[in-house]
């Protein structure tokens, strides 16, 4: 395979207008800020690898040879295989299981001294959600229970046992796997591998949740992740806090053993989240998204996407994607190589959408090698081509509002009920049917996160984009109308401002003053078989010559009414 040349990288992240639209937000080289100190180590990073150890692979995995190989991808840092689950190192901290095969090696140290003779950073991948059964024994308050009692295993693997992050395994045991390898391995940074991760939250019901439920939501667990309970919108706060807590104390543990080391949690999902990214981006140095592939119905400019989503709330800091090179479809081919058209387009969209492609295989002894040359293919243009990412500026005109709480919490009301041959809506619908078509229209813009809605984020745009932004707060509403005052446009779908944050019905649109529009009555649908009437002509209707009906919304919008 030959290079990529400026045409063949362009076609490869066409899907997503990257280069431009983008605005080609990638790391800058370090320099001085303002107080004198250098930028972080990862503020520059633009190619990153990964390889998980199975745990057979001390016997026989070769360090020097695969780092020769992260070196031929001219990456800036490698994620390899710590603890958590499963230690690749010599631990002696208590209930830290090591590999079976690991004997008196140190795959861990022996990978790592390999990337540093190649000057290559070296970022500790931990597992904090699951511990063996050893652990479960000794420490059964470290772990999620059940509502019958039961403690929650592994799906796949019964033998593991699913940990509570308000439990001490969270405050004592994983600080402590963290200073063990500060002090043996000294990394450059830390991952956790699953956590905290930007979905749902779980409902755990060990005896430290029951606590936390009765002394800070006045309530018990309830059966469902559920807006419409009150219950559950303070233990979303308090889950919110947590995270916050933890991650902030594995940050400044990380930097007890290096003050330039870094704590990295998992935040891929594309716009699919619940957990609020704007909290999680105020305690995160570093934004990483694991989204490595498509899947099923997954758009194939999702990656990009998933770009815009850390770049709405990281303000210019580090933000990477994890890119599986192995098959990650709707069934996940662990041990076969991904398509070449497939991991170019993957890793271009992350590179032009200002992520740092984080290039991912699977095991130490793969029998498939084909992802090999597929990486270093786009690393190496990556590598030679690395000057034209250091634009930090946007070129971006129009705003798209990213709706956190409408995304998150839309089906949590009466809204579930809407079904359209028995499937329910899908809360992101809104905002990927108002994608596709900024993209097919050949339209520059970001997204703002909602919770970002300031008149300095919104003043280098002349429009800003609501798609179905049903769940605004006061405040928002209020921001989007100074933005209105100070000169911009804004165009709104659907049922944009009809509910507050939690989706608690406001009487009326909390835009209708905005708009001139108000509520007449409930929404009325899906319908899956509604027209519209060609009643005269008008130019919107150019190019509809011979027929008088066209496909109709499956929403009626016969509940609103317009004043004059």
């Amino acid at each position: 395979m030959s290079a990529l040349n400026r045409r063949e990288f362009i076609a490869a992240s066409a899907a997503t207008l990257a280069i431009s639209s983008a605005g080609k937000l990638v790391a800058e080289s370090p320099k001085a800020d303002a107080s004198g100190q250098n930028k972080t180590w990862y503020s520059s990073m633009l190619r990153c690898g990964q390889v998980n150890f199975n745990e057979q692979d001390p016997l026989t995995m070769n360090a020097d040879a695969w780092m020769d190989y992260w070196a031929s991808l001219k990456v800036n840092a490698v994620m390899l295989n710590g603890g958590g689950i499963m230690a690749f190192y010599p631990t002696k901290v208590p209930y830290h299981h090591r590999s079976e095969f690991l004997g008196s090696r140190d795959l861990f140290g022996d990978m790592a001294a390999a990337a540093r003779k190649r000057d290559i950073r070296v970022v500790a991948r931990m597992d904090c959600n699951f511990a063996y059964e050893e652990a479960f024994q000794a420490h059964p308050e470290w772990f999620q229970y059940n509502a019958d009692g039961s403690p929650r295993k592994h799906a796949e693997c019964p033998w593991l046992y699913a940990t509570c992050m308000f439990g001490t395994y969270f405050t004592e045991q994983m600080p402590a796997i963290y200073r063990e390898m500060n002090q043996s391995h000294a990394p450059d940074g830390f991952y956790t591998n699953g956590w905290p991760s930007t979905g749902p939250l779980e409902v755990c019901h060990c005896l430290n949740c029951q606590k936390i439920y009765k002394e800070k939501t006045g309530g018990v667990p309830p059966e469902g992740t559920d807006a419409g309970s009150a219950i559950y919108r303070r233990y979303y706060d308090v889950s919110m806090d947590r995270i916050a807590e933890i991650w902030s104390l594995w940050e400044k543990t990380a930097k007890e053993g290096n003050p330039n080391s870094v704590y990295v949690g998992n935040l891929g999902g594309g716009i699919d989240t619940v957990k609020n990214v704007k909290r999680l981006s105020e305690v995160a140095a570093w934004f990483n998204a694991d989204n490595q592939g498509r899947r099923g119905n997954t758009p194939i400019w999702e990656c990009a996407q998933q770009g815009r989503v850390a770049r709405s709330v990281m303000d210019g800091r580090t933000v990477t994607n994890v890119v599986g090179s192995y098959s990650n479809s709707s069934i996940n081919w662990r041990h076969s190589a991904k398509a070449p058209a497939e991991a170019t387009m993957w890793a271009a969209q992350a590179a032009a959408s200002g992520m740092a492609p984080w290039y991912h295989w699977l095991g130490g002894q793969p029998q498939d090698n084909r992802w090999r040359e597929n990486g270093r293919v786009f690393f190496d243009w990556l590598a030679a081509n690395q000057t034209h990412f250091r634009n930090r500026r946007s070129l971006a005109n129009l705003a798209v509002l990213y709706p956190q709480s409408t995304i998150a919490f839309y089906g949590s009301d009466g809204t579930r009920t809407r079904k359209l041959n028995r499937t329910t809506i899908d809360q992101t619908d809104y905002l990927q049917g108002l994608y596709a078509a900024l993209l097919e229209g050949r339209f520059l813009f970001d997204f703002v996160h909602q919770e970002n809605l300031d008149a300095a984020t919104l003043k280098p745009y002349r429009a800003l984009l609501l798609p179905n932004a049903a769940y605004l707060r006061d405040s928002e509403c209020e921001a989007i109308r100074d933005y209105v005052k100070s000169g911009g446009s804004v165009l709104a779908t659907f049922e944009t401002s009809r509910y507050n944050e939690w989706g608690v019905q406001r009487e009326d649109f909390g835009l209708s003053d905005l708009f001139g529009v108000s509520v007449a009555g409930e929404v009325i649908g899906p319908f899956g078989n509604s027209y519209m009437r060609i009643d005269q002509p008008h130019p919107i209707l150019e190019g509809f010559t011979g027929t008088t009906t066209l496909p109709g919304p499956e929403f009626q919008s016969t509940h609103h009414s317009f004043k004059k």
